[in-house]
């Protein structure tokens, strides 16, 4: 049992490496980094022309995040954008069923009449359409921003009111396959609930 649990550990481990160790930690557009802490949803790989790509991101709230995607100038224009996944039910007709009601003529103390030949007789029918329903329930994207559609600013910034998950997808335009460069994902954050002491003048002090 501990050899097992020995030998998944290092499996995990090389899995991570294989994941994000394939690239090392250039750094790209360091003018767009300012004062935020970028040490821990961070993410460095190695992509190929053609590749597409996602970082999965947890945000918090009480934190301001920016967010941007620098990469190797030979891999040309890699877009990305930044989506949060939602869950919606999504009702499709499963089966239409089909059925018609009799009602049955009766005397005047209530019992079926039949005809000559034994039938009972049909004084009303109605027609009837139960509908059977098929629940499913699809996850779909909220765009919250397009590097492709943004003219201000090559970066995304954002105070959750809530801890949420967010995605990251990335698009490397086709080109030379035999080419691989390094794409980094920033998730930067600070602290909206940090105190600033603020100095004040001594003499508006005594004079209140």
């Amino acid at each position: 049992m501990k050899t097992y649990l020995l030998i998944l550990t290092v499996m995990t481990q090389f899995i991570a490496v294989s994941l994000f160790g394939q690239c090392e930690r250039k750094r790209y557009c360091n003018d767009l980094m300012e004062d935020y802490d970028y040490r821990s949803q961070s993410s460095y790989a190695k992509l190929t022309p053609g590749d597409t790509s996602s970082v999965n991101i947890v945000l918090y709230s009480g934190q301001e995040y920016r967010i941007f995607v620098c990469s190797d100038p030979e891999l040309k224009d890699v877009t990305w954008k930044v989506v949060q996944p939602e869950r919606k039910t999504k009702r499709t007709i499963q089966k239409i069923k089909k059925d018609t009601i009799f009602i049955y003529k009766t005397d005047e103390y209530g019992n079926f009449v039949a005809d000559n030949n034994g039938t009972l007789i049909v004084k009303e029918k109605h027609p009837t359409i139960d509908t059977i329903w098929n629940t499913e329930r699809i996850t779909m994207d909220r765009l919250l921003f397009d590097i492709k559609q943004s003219d201000k600013q090559p970066y995304y910034e954002i105070r959750p009111d809530k801890s949420a998950r967010y995605i990251i997808r990335i698009n490397v335009p086709a080109g030379d396959r035999s080419y691989s460069g390094c794409v980094n994902v920033y998730v930067g954050r600070r602290n909206l609930t940090s105190k600033v002491f603020i100095k004040r003048n001594s003499t508006s002090e005594r004079e209140h």
